[in-house]
């Protein structure tokens, strides 16, 4: 007769019948009981956002990995809704600017795990969208192509929400097919 030990959801802190795969509630591969180890609990800071440095905005699963890795370095952090919400559901993740340079490479660390092709890649917050590519003349927030080189910024067509991948215009503010925030040029 064979012997299963209960695995418990490192995340949650639950236990589970021994063939759980998955974590039902926050979908955490769950361990057996031999390698949970207690999680500590992260410091959430209570500082005021504008005296913290945003460390990355992303979806929930790339922020509950962050959050997980910088509770076990001890590094404080903060994690607020998105504002504006232009991504669907997305989050940010606020750390002490003396923490920043630990946390980045904690991030990059979890990013490059996730997202393999990006190694190497500057990060988002590192770009200038205020520039064409091809000619560097400032660009306005709207603007779908430069009037200096004439550069096409944007595909005429539009493109897809980011929610229910139907086509939208520019212009759209909700989408019109499933009423996600597109939030257009609202950075």
């Amino acid at each position: 007769m064979t012997h299963f030990e209960e695995v418990v959801c490192p995340r949650c802190n639950i236990g589970f019948a021994p063939d759980t795969v998955q974590c039902p509630i926050c979908k955490t591969v769950v361990v057996t009981k031999s390698e949970y180890r207690v999680t500590p609990h992260p410091v959430v800071l209570h500082d005021d956002l504008s005296s913290l440095a945003k460390l990355r905005t992303a979806g929930v699963k790339l922020i509950y990995r962050l959050q997980d890795e910088l509770t076990e370095a001890g590094i404080p952090h903060r994690t607020e809704l998105s504002d504006p919400p232009h991504v669907c559901m997305s989050f940010s993740v606020y750390v002490r600017p003396q923490d920043l340079l630990r946390a980045q490479a904690i991030d990059e660390k979890i990013f490059v795990n996730e997202v393999p092709e990006s190694e190497g890649m500057h990060r988002v917050e590192d770009l200038d969208f205020w520039s064409c590519p091809a000619c560097g003349n400032h660009l306005g927030e709207r603007e779908l192509s430069c009037g200096n080189c004439g550069l096409v910024l944007s595909p005429p067509e539009g493109r897809r929400c980011n929610r229910c991948g139907e086509m939208i215009t520019i212009d759209a503010q909700p989408c019109p097919h499933c009423g996600c925030n597109i939030g257009w040029g609202n950075s």
